[in-house]
């Protein structure tokens, strides 16, 4: 029997030693969002998006984003307190970096703590493929996904998808393809097998897109952008 949300909540955001360190936000309830003065500059720059990485792993793509762009605002979702560590370590060595970590488990918890219309562009980099029919279940994208995540974008927002693994690949191809919210901003078959310009590479991609380092599978990569009302009413 699943566990009350009240009770998932309470075990997501148990104190760890890790939530005492400054770049860290907590929501303080399941249904309740993470004031913008918490997850924002009070004074947006001129110029500046507002970036969301899910799971966002050892911080290195964190890094090199805020190190690449010093003026956007990062927030990214984390639940290993060790890869939190390290992303905060790579964050400090940076003069200007405004990232903020939220140490629960996002898939749980996205749209209740999280304001419509707060984000420029979501980032997945690799996320679990859970390869197993029966782990299917535990996969981030689902077909419901694209219509949980689309609030969050403002007008013109992307989200942008990489993965290894070819069958959850054509997966993630299906439910972006049928979701009326989304456009592909690749042309043709909707994704890309190189890097797309200005995404900076991940830990997880170096050790397993090269034969003599991994496995030597190669990454597939998606971009979506939010439809306007008019588009998004043909598509359906």
């Amino acid at each position: 029997m699943p566990l009350p949300t009240d009770r998932l909540f309470q075990i997501a955001t148990r104190d760890r030693p890790v939530h005492r360190e400054p770049e860290i936000v907590l929501p303080t309830a399941p249904d309740r969002a993470i004031p913008p003065s918490e997850r924002f500059r009070p004074n947006r720059n001129s110029g500046s998006r507002r970036i969301l990485e899910l799971g966002s792993g050892w911080g290195e793509f964190a890094a090199d984003w805020l190190e690449r762009h010093p003026a956007d605002e990062y927030v990214a979702f984390e639940i290993k307190g060790d890869r939190i560590r390290r992303t905060i370590k790579h964050a400090r060595r940076l003069p200007a970096a405004h990232l903020r970590l939220v140490p629960i488990n996002f898939s749980w918890f996205l749209e209740g703590i999280l304001p419509e219309r707060s984000f420029d562009l979501v980032i997945i980099n690799f996320p679990d493929p859970w390869p197993k029919r029966r782990h299917w279940k535990h996969r981030l994208i689902q077909p419901d996904f694209p219509a949980r995540v689309a609030p969050l974008l403002a007008t013109g927002g992307m989200i942008h998808l990489a993965t290894d693994y070819g069958p959850y690949a054509r997966r993630m191809l299906r439910a972006f393809r049928d979701a009326p919210e989304f456009e592909s901003v690749f042309a043709g078959v909707d994704y890309r097998r190189a890097r797309p310009d200005g995404m900076p590479p991940t830990r997880f991609e170096a050790m397993t897109s090269t034969p003599e380092e991994g496995e030597g599978r190669t990454p597939y990569y998606m971009r979506w952008r939010i439809q306007s009302a008019e588009n998004a009413a043909q598509k359906s």
